[in-house]
C-alpha cells in the first residue's frame, strides 16, 4: 500500500482527507468494487473535484481492475458462459418442437383410426371420462383429509363423539349377549369379539391423532382439576357448607365436588373458575335449605254443578232491568215527568229553607220595637208607642266609596280638532326653527348646506353650474340621495319591532280588571260544530278573557271574565255576528233552510260584576254527567252559574224558546 499513500501524499495536502481517500479506496480494492462506485466515494472523501480527479486517475494508472472498461468489453469466461446458456436454449427449444411435431401426428393417426372404427372411439372416449372421474374423486379426498387435518376440534365434539362411541359399544355388547343367550355365538363371543371373528365395535368412530391428543389433554386437565378442587374444598372448611345446602337432594358435598369439574369449560382458564367457587361458597348460608328445581302439577279446577246457570240468568236480569229503565225514561220525558225531578235536584226543599237559620225578628225591626219577635208589637192606641226608639232627629249616614270606584279619579280625554293641531305644529315648528338658526348665528352649529335639486340647480349654483354641469349634476344627485337614505332611516328607527308590536297589541285589548270585573254566562244548545267553536274559543284568548266552554249532552255552557269593552266584543260575536240558526243540533255542518230538525240557538243567561276573577284562563271541558259540570263549578266557587243555566234548560225543556241569534 505504499503506493497508495504515495499518491495521496502528493494530491491532498490534508492530514483528515488523505485518511479519508486512503480508506475509501483501500476498501474498494478489498470488496472488488468497479470504477464507478470507486470514483464516488473519492469525490465524497475530497471537497476539491480537481484533487479528487487526479487522484481518481492515478489510481486507475496504478491499479488496472478499477480502471474503466469499455462498453462492449467482456472477460472471456462470461463470453464462454452466455454462449453455453444460448446453445443449450436453443436445444432444449428444438427439442420442444419436435416432441410437439410428434404428439400431432400421434393424434392425427389416432383421430383417423377412431373415424374409421366408432366402437373404438365411443371406448376411448369412457375410458377418458373414466380416468377424469377417479381424478376428480382423488382430488376430492385429498382436500377432505388436509381439511380434516387443519381442522380444529373443540371439546364439544369430542365429547359428542365420545357418547356416542359409548353408546354404540353398549348395544353392541348387548347384542353379543343376547346372540350367546340364544346359541348363535360361542361364549367366547361376550369375552374377546375379536378372538371369535367379529367386527370392533364403532369402527367409524375412530379418532384422528389430533382428535386423540386433544382426548388426552382434556382427560388429564379433568382429572388434575377434580383434585385440585376437591383439596381446595377440604383447605377451606367448605364442605361441612356444602352438605348442609344438598341435604335435601340426597347428595354429599364429595359427590357436589365430583360433579362440579365436569361441568367447567376448557376454554375457561382455571384460576377463574376457582375464584368464583370461592366467592359462591363465601355468601352461602348454612341456615336456607335449597328446594329442588321441580315443577308443580297443575290439578284440575271443578266447578259446582248450576254455576254458569246462575251467571246467565244474573246477566239476563241486568238486561231487562236495563230495558225496564229505558222504558220509564222514555215515558217520563214524553210526560214530563223528568224536567220535574231535575228540577227538584237543583231546588232547596222546604226542610232546608227552615233550617237555613231565618231569625225571628229582622235587625232593622229590632231596633225599632226593641223587642225579640213581632208577637209583642205594641198597639197602635198608646201614646208612648216607639217614644223611646224613634225621635224627631234625621239620622244622615255617611256616604261610603262604592266599591267599583276607582281609587285615583279618571278624567275624560280631550281631543282637538285637526285645525287645532295644525296650528299647534306650525308654532311648533316655528320654534324649532328659531333655536336652531339662533345656534348658527352664534356659531353653535354648522349652517346647513343649500337644499339642491335638479329644479333649481341652476338657480342655486349659478355660474358653477354654467362651468360644469355635468360634475355639478352629479353632486345635486348625491345629495337627493343622501337626504332619501337620511329620511328612509330615521323611518326605520321609528319603526316597531315585532316585540313592541306585540306589547302595543296586548295593552291595547288589556283593560283593568283590579276593581271590578265584568262576567257573562251564555248558553248554547250545541258546540258540535268546529267552526263555531273554534270562534267561542279563540276570540276569547284573543281578547285576554278568562272563563270555561262546559260542553255537556243536555246543554253548553259559556262563562266569559274580562272587562267591559271585551265583554261587548264577545257578546256582539255570541249573540250577532255566528249564525247559530244555520245548523241543525247533532250535525257539524250548516244546514239548509227547509231542512228538517231542531235548530241550534244561544242565549245570554246573565251578565254582572263580581269583584274578582274565578278563571286562569278560557279552557274547555267536558262533562257526562250534571255532577262532574256542578263539581267543576263548585270548584271555582261559581257553582251558581251551572244551577241558574241548568235551571232554566229543565223548566224549558221540550220548548223551543231560546231566542234565535
Amino acid at each position: 500500500m505504499g503506493k497508495l499513500e504515495d499518491i495521496c501524499g502528493k494530491y491532498v495536502s490534508k492530514r483528515e482527507e488523505r485518511e479519508k481517500v486512503l480508506e475509501a479506496v483501500e476498501r474498494c480494492l478489498k470488496k472488488g468494487y468497479d470504477y464507478e462506485n470507486m470514483k464516488e466515494r473519492v469525490y465524497s472523501a475530497l471537497s476539491d473535484s480537481q484533487k479528487a480527479k487526479k487522484v481518481v486517475t492515478a489510481v486507475c494508472d496504478e491499479y488496472p481492475q478499477l480502471r474503466k472498461r469499455a462498453r462492449f468489453e467482456e472477460k472471456d469466461e462470461n463470453r464462454s458462459k452466455r454462449e453455453k446458456l444460448e446453445r443449450d436454449r436453443s436445444r432444449d427449444q428444438n427439442g420442444k418442437s419436435k416432441g410437439r411435431e410428434k404428439e400431432k401426428e400421434r393424434e392425427k393417426e389416432n383421430s383417423k383410426r377412431l373415424r374409421a372404427n366408432p366402437e373404438e372411439d365411443q371406448r376411448e372416449k369412457e375410458k377418458k371420462e373414466r380416468h377424469r372421474l377417479a381424478r376428480e374423486v382423488y382430488l376430492n379426498k385429498l382436500k377432505e383429509d388436509e381439511k380434516e387435518r387443519t381442522s380444529v376440534v373443540t371439546e364439544e365434539q369430542l365429547r359428542a363423539k365420545e357418547l356416542m362411541y359409548k353408546a354404540q359399544q353398549e348395544i353392541e355388547e348387548r347384542k353379543r349377549a343376547l346372540a350367546v343367550a340364544s346359541g348363535a355365538l360361542p361364549p367366547v363371543a361376550a369375552i374377546d369379539p375379536e378372538a371369535a371373528g367379529l367386527a370392533p365395535v364403532a369402527k367409524g368412530l375412530a379418532l384422528r391423532p389430533q382428535e386423540a391428543l386433544m382426548f388426552m389433554n382434556y382427560s388429564m386437565e379433568k382429572k388434575s382439576r377434580v383434585e385440585e378442587l376437591k383439596a381446595k374444598l377440604a383447605k377451606s372448611g367448605a364442605a361441612s357448607r356444602l352438605g348442609s345446602i344438598t341435604g335435601k337432594t340426597g347428595q354429599t358435598a364429595p359427590e357436589i365436588a365430583k360433579k362440579a369439574p365436569q361441568q367447567i369449560q376448557l376454554v375457561k382458564p382455571v384460576p377463574q373458575q376457582e375464584e368464583k367457587t370461592d366467592s359462591i361458597i363465601e355468601y352461602l348460608d348454612p341456615r336456607i335449605g335449597t328446594k329442588p328445581a321441580e315443577r308443580r302439577r297443575r290439578g284440575f279446577a271443578f266447578h259446582e254443578k248450576g254455576e254458569f246457570e246462575k251467571l246467565a240468568n244474573k246477566q239476563r236480569a241486568m238486561a231487562k232491568l236495563e230495558k225496564l229503565q229505558s222504558e220509564v225514561s222514555s215515558a217520563a220525558q214524553s210526560t214530563g215527568i223528568s224536567s220535574a225531578v231535575k228540577l227538584a235536584m237543583v231546588t232547596p226543599s222546604s226542610t232546608a229553607r227552615v233550617d237555613s237559620g231565618v231569625p225571628d225578628i229582622e235587625w232593622w225591626d229590632s231596633v225599632v220595637l226593641d223587642k225579640f219577635n213581632y208577637d209583642e208589637i205594641p198597639d197602635l192606641n198608646d201614646a208612648e208607642r216607639f217614644s223611646e226608639t224613634i225621635s224627631e232627629l234625621v239620622e244622615h249616614p255617611i256616604s261610603l266609596r262604592p266599591p267599583t270606584d276607582p281609587l285615583v279619579p279618571q278624567y275624560l280625554k280631550v281631543y282637538l280638532t285637526s285645525k287645532e293641531q295644525r296650528k299647534i305644529r306650525r308654532q311648533n315648528r316655528k320654534e324649532a326653527q328659531k333655536e336652531k338658526t339662533e345656534k348658527i348665528r352664534l356659531g353653535l352649529e354648522k349652517a346647513p348646506e343649500p337644499k339642491v335639486k335638479i329644479g333649481n340647480l341652476m338657480r342655486v349654483l349659478g355660474n358653477e353650474a354654467i362651468q360644469d354641469p355635468t360634475k355639478m349634476e352629479a353632486h345635486v344627485r348625491k345629495q337627493m340621495a343622501e337626504r332619501l337614505k337620511k329620511h328612509e332611516q330615521s323611518n326605520a328607527d321609528r319603526k316597531l319591532s315585532d316585540e313592541q308590536k306585540g306589547m302595543k297589541k296586548t295593552k291595547r285589548l288589556a283593560e283593568d280588571t283590579s276593581i271590578s270585573v265584568h262576567v257573562s254566562i251564555y248558553r248554547v244548545k250545541s258546540l258540535l260544530h268546529p267552526s263555531k267553536k273554534f270562534k267561542v274559543e279563540m276570540n276569547a284568548k284573543q281578547l285576554q278573557m278568562t272563563g270555561v266552554v262546559m260542553l255537556h249532552k243536555t246543554m253548553n255552557v259559556v262563562v266569559v271574565e274580562g272587562g267591559p269593552k271585551q265583554q261587548k266584543f264577545y257578546k256582539n260575536l255570541m249573540l250577532n255576528r255566528i249564525k247559530w240558526t244555520d245548523e241543525i243540533i247533532g250535525q257539524k255542518k250548516d244546514a239548509e233552510k227547509d231542512a228538517p230538525g231542531e235548530r241550534n240557538a244561544c242565549e245570554l243567561v246573565w251578565e254582572g260584576q263580581v269583584k274578582r276573577r274565578c278563571f286562569r284562563d278560557f279552557t274547555v271541558h267536558t262533562a257526562t254527567l250534571e255532577k262532574q259540570a256542578r263539581e267543576f263549578f263548585e270548584k271555582h266557587a261559581v257553582a251558581q252559574y251551572w244551577d241558574l243555566c241548568y235551571s232554566t234548560t229543565v223548566l224549558l225543556e221540550g220548548q223551543d224558546i231560546l231566542p234565535t241569534c
